[in-house]
C-alpha cells in the first residue's frame, strides 16, 4: 500500500473562473463534466476565456483524473479519466479535484479503478466533513488515503481486463439507446410529424382521449407495502420506472394518487414535463405526478405515452409551466391539449412493435446486469 500523495505528482483544486451561460472561448471543467463518470464534453462551461497564458498550469493532460470533493455525499468520490482529443485545450475549473500520476508508480487507469472500488470509497466516507447542503473531504486528506501498489505489468493487466467489461456494458448500453431511438423512428413512421400533421388525421383533445384521474387515499396502512412512485423513479428518455421503494420504506404520508396497470403516470412539474411512465403493477405516485387513464374505445395506452415524451406535447405544456413561479401544470391546460388521432388498430399495432421491442431491451438489459454484476466481482477480487 502506498499513500495518494505518494503516487500524484500532482492533487490539486482547479481555478477559480466564474462560468457564463452563452459565453464562448476555451472549455472549462465543473462538477457536471464528470456526473456520469465520464469527461462529457457537452458539460463544459464557459467565461469567454481565449487567452490561455495565465491558465497554462490548469490545462488538462492526459491521463489526468478529476474527482468530485465537494457534493452531496452520495456523488463525493466520483472520477472520471481525461483522454485528450486532438488538440483540444480544457481548463480544469474550481469544485473538482485534478489528480496526476507518477506513472513510475501508477498508471492512471488502475488508479481510477480502485477510486471507483468500495475499498477505497469507504475511505472517503472516514475523510468527509458534512455540512447542510453538501459534503466535501480536503487535499490534504485526501494524500493520506491508500492504494493497492502491483507492479505496473498487474495494473496494466488489471486495467485492461476491467476496461474489457466496461467496453461490452458500454455496448449494452448503446444497444437500448438504439431501441429507444428505433420506438421513436416507428412512431413517426406510422403516424407522421403531429406539428404539421402530415397524414391529415382528425385533431382531437386531450380530455377526449383520456382522463386524469383525482383517486387519492389516505389509507397509508393499506398501501404501506405497494411501490411508490417519485418524480425520481421516472426515466426521462424511457419512462422506465427504477429506484422506486415501497411505500412504508419512504415513509410516505397519505394524500397520494392510487395508479393501476391500466394507468400512464406524468409528471406535472419543470423540468421533468416529458417525463411519462407506463406501470404494469398498482401503487400510489407522488402528488407531483398525475395517474392518466387512457379511454380504451379511441386510445391505446402505449401510443398515448409516447405522444406524451414527444417533442409535440412538450412544446404545449411548456407555454403553461414558464409563466409561473412554481413550474407546475394543472388539469385544465393538460385537457386542452389537441392532438391528431389515428386510427385505434393503428394504434394498436404500434404498441405491438413497441412490446416487441421492450422484449428485446429486456435482454439486452439482463446481458447488461450480469455484466455491471461481473465488474462489482473483479473489483472486490483485484481490491477488496
Amino acid at each position: 500500500m502506498a499513500k495518494l500523495g505518494e503516487c500524484f505528482s500532482v492533487i490539486r483544486n482547479g481555478a477559480s473562473i466564474r462560468q457564463t451561460d452563452g459565453a464562448g472561448g476555451f472549455p472549462i471543467t465543473r462538477i457536471e463534466t464528470i456526473a456520469d463518470k465520464t469527461i462529457n464534453r457537452e458539460k463544459f462551461g464557459y467565461a469567454g476565456i481565449y487567452d490561455l497564458a495565465q491558465y497554462r498550469d490548469y490545462i488538462l493532460q492526459d491521463g489526468d483524473i478529476l474527482m468530485s470533493h465537494i457534493n452531496s455525499e452520495k456523488h463525493l468520490g466520483k472520477v472520471a479519466l481525461y483522454s485528450k482529443q486532438n488538440d483540444e485545450q480544457i481548463i480544469h475549473g474550481m469544485n473538482l479535484l485534478m489528480l496526476r500520476a507518477d506513472t513510475q508508480k501508477v498508471i492512471p487507469e488502475y488508479a481510477k479503478y480502485y477510486f471507483e472500488s468500495q475499498k477505497f470509497l469507504r475511505q472517503i466516507g472516514r475523510i468527509t466533513k458534512k455540512s447542510v447542503n453538501q459534503a466535501s473531504f480536503t487535499v490534504t486528506a485526501l494524500k493520506e488515503l491508500e492504494i493497492p501498489l502491483a507492479s505496473i505489468i498487474v495494473q496494466r493487466d488489471i486495467s485492461e481486463k476491467l476496461k474489457k467489461v466496461d467496453w461490452l456494458v458500454s455496448l449494452r448500453k448503446q444497444q437500448l439507446v438504439k431501441l429507444d431511438e428505433l420506438v421513436k423512428a416507428r412512431f413517426v413512421e406510422m403516424f407522421g410529424d403531429f406539428k404539421n400533421n402530415s397524414k391529415n388525421w382528425p385533431i382531437v383533445k386531450f380530455d377526449e382521449l383520456a382522463k386524469i384521474d383525482g383517486n387519492m387515499t389516505t389509507d397509508y396502512e393499506k398501501y404501506a407495502d405497494y411501490p411508490h412512485i417519485g418524480i425520481d423513479s421516472i426515466e426521462k428518455e424511457t419512462g422506465e420506472l427504477k429506484g422506486y421503494r415501497t411505500v412504508k420504506e419512504d415513509g410516505v404520508v397519505s394524500g397520494k394518487y392510487i395508479f393501476t396497470p391500466q394507468h400512464i403516470i406524468y409528471s406535472k412539474i419543470r423540468p421533468n414535463l416529458n417525463k411519462v411512465a407506463l406501470p404494469d403493477f398498482e401503487g400510489l405516485c407522488s402528488a407531483d405526478a398525475y395517474p392518466i387513464l387512457p379511454n380504451p374505445k379511441n386510445c391505446n395506452r402505449i401510443f398515448l405515452a409516447l405522444a406524451m415524451r414527444s417533442d409535440y406535447f412538450l412544446d404545449y405544456i411548456l407555454q403553461f409551466s414558464a409563466r409561473t413561479n412554481l413550474p407546475k401544470v394543472n388539469r385544465k391546460e393538460i385537457a386542452g391539449f389537441s392532438m391528431p388521432l389515428p386510427p385505434l388498430s393503428l394504434q394498436n399495432d404500434f404498441a405491438t412493435f413497441v412490446e416487441r421491442v421492450d422484449q428485446q431491451k429486456q435482454t439486452v438489459q439482463q446481458s447488461l446486469e450480469k455484466l455491471e454484476l461481473m465488474k462489482k466481482a473483479l473489483m472486490q477480487e483485484y481490491f477488496g
